[in-house]
């Protein structure tokens, strides 16, 4: 048999369950109100062994490139942010130390002192400016929507930095827990040797296959970074991953497929972790391309999508509903106002009607690099739409180079995101000209509501704001947005420290630091 990081290695789910009779393994889960293991003492030593999905050959540690799960949990091992998201979903300091501001236009943080990087250099306010600056101005970086809103950032000392914003934002501070905002020395460029001042430092990383870091043994962190080293191999296939944990090659795997978790059972050996609703999914539908062009066509691709029937039959009931746009129910900003939008094949004809048409025949696109159930709802979305006058043909492309060649590239196509502080969400996604609006979708009254949410400092006030944009992109906007789902993680018992994160799966990318290997 081959290894399973093997790429020929390729189990059917029948060798799956198989081997889990004969491991006499079940699974157990662990909610997201539960901290199994914060009670207990870590551990320190040992190589902590992650295979997952999330990982290509186009993969790159330029904190500018990151967008999918390998990159970015090896470029978090590495790097520290300015803020960190806990478990509970606070904003809480890391390189920052504190912050104030004025108006919410001008914002004071003075940095930690005493930290060093892999190099030796220590953490000064230049290295923060530079690291900013990769995400603003004539860049590629996915974050520069968000950083663009820094009109002028500068040094006052060493250890502090002054930045003013080109209008009032009041949750500006999140932008720092943004993915990409990793910080690296000043003028660092060679990111094939990634520097950073996080817990552990680069020894190896193959795009697309894997990556070695080993632990910083001057970490300012004490009660973090408790493996000697983290081996992350790039295991895209789902039955592969789960045969890896299971016997005995990995100690903990990501995505995992819900159908398996239902058929393991109750048992001990492994535990399935659940990060209630921290994902959702778009069916994109381009706004500059024919025939999604058309608000009717993508208001009729959005009543030809039975919800429920994919939230019960993909993902085993374990999510929310969505109503075709990027706010989940759990957010405070929500807005419960709206009339939910619901399979109705009748209202999708009515709509094709109005767009001239007597039926639609249009291809969908997906792929395993939008998460194991996306092509399992792919399907379930074209066996409904048909009613509906909707003839959806699922294109299944490959999980290398998906984002690359077929995303923002296909009239009608699949994505998905993590949850992010709702300015950040309509930023990145659905501003004009935002390097992701991965719709190309444009709406002059949204953008405008944008800059006025951002700008309001009383809370019932941005709610009201960002409510109305919520019922603008259900009704006018460019995706379909069925369900927000859990993550999935599954490991080994002896990882301990494990939590459940509402920001992304793997302790909201930050398992590498914060877990032990009982002994």
């Amino acid at each position: 048999m081959k290894s399973p990081f093997s790429s020929e290695w390729s189990p059917t789910r029948r060798d799956l369950l198989g081997g889990a009779a004969k491991l006499g393994i079940g699974a157990a889960m662990l909610g997201a109100g539960i901290a199994p293991s914060r009670a207990e003492t870590p551990v320190k030593g040992g190589t902590l062994r992650m295979a997952l999905a999330g990982g290509s050959s186009a993969d790159s540690l330029d904190p500018r490139t990151y967008a999918e799960t390998v990159a970015r949990n090896v470029g978090v091992s590495i790097c520290n942010q300015l803020i960190e998201i806990t478990p509970d979903n606070k904003m809480v300091p890391e390189l920052a130390e504190s912050w104030d501001t004025k108006g919410a236009t001008t914002w004071t943080i003075d940095l930690r002192k005493g930290v060093e990087f892999h190099n030796g250099k220590t953490l000064e306010a230049a290295d923060v400016i530079y690291s900013i600056n990769l995400h603003r101005g004539e860049t590629t970086s996915g974050a520069k929507a968000i950083f663009n809103a820094i009109k002028d950032i500068k040094a006052d000392g060493k250890q502090r930095l002054v930045i003013e914003l080109d209008a009032p934002n009041a949750d500006f501070m999140y932008a720092f827990a943004d993915y990409h905002a990793m910080i690296v020395p000043d003028g660092f460029t060679d990111f094939g040797k990634l520097v950073g001042t996080g817990g552990y430092r680069l020894e190896e990383f193959k795009p697309g296959l894997r990556s070695l870091v080993s632990r910083n043994a001057n970490y300012w962190k004490s009660d973090r970074a408790h493996v000697e080293a983290v081996e992350t191999t790039v295991v895209n296939d789902g039955t592969a991953r789960v045969m890896a944990l299971r016997g005995g090659k990995a100690d903990i795997i990501n995505r995992v497929d819900r159908k398996v978790v239902k058929l393991l059972g109750a048992g001990s050996g492994i535990e399935v972790v659940r990060s209630p609703g921290g994902i959702h999914w778009t069916f994109i539908g381009l706004a500059n391309a024919k025939p999604t062009s058309d608000n009717n066509v993508r208001l009729a691709l959005k009543y030809a999508f039975d919800r429920k029937k994919v939230l019960d039959v993909v993902f085993g009931g374990l999510g929310i509903i969505g109503n075709d746009h990027p706010v989940s129910p759990s957010s405070p900003y929500y807005n419960a106002g709206l009339t939910q939008h619901e399979y109705d094949p009748d209202k999708a004809r009515f709509h094709l009607k109005q767009a001239g048409m007597d039926s639609l025949a249009l291809e969908l696109y997906t792929s395993d690099a939008v998460f194991p159930e996306a092509i399992d709802m792919a399907s379930v979305y074209q066996g409904q739409a048909g009613a509906g006058g909707v003839n959806l043909s699922v294109v299944r492309r490959p999980a290398d180079g998906y984002w690359n060649d077929t995303w923002m590239k296909k009239p009608y196509c699949m994505s998905v995101w993590l949850t992010r502080p709702i300015d950040q969400t309509f930023t990145l996604i659905y501003k004009s000209g935002a390097s992701w609006n991965e719709s190309y979708w444009s709406n002059e009254k949204f953008d405008k509501l944008l800059a006025e949410g951002k700008s309001a400092l009383d809370f019932d006030k941005r709610k009201e704001i960002y409510g109305e944009m919520q019922g603008m992109l259900a009704e006018e906007g460019p995706s379909v947005i069925p369900v927000f789902a859990d993550f999935l993680d599954a490991k080994g018992t002896r990882v301990k420290g494990y939590e459940p994160s509402p920001v992304a799966d793997l302790c909201g990318d930050r398992a590498a630091e914060r877990v032990w290997l009982a002994s």
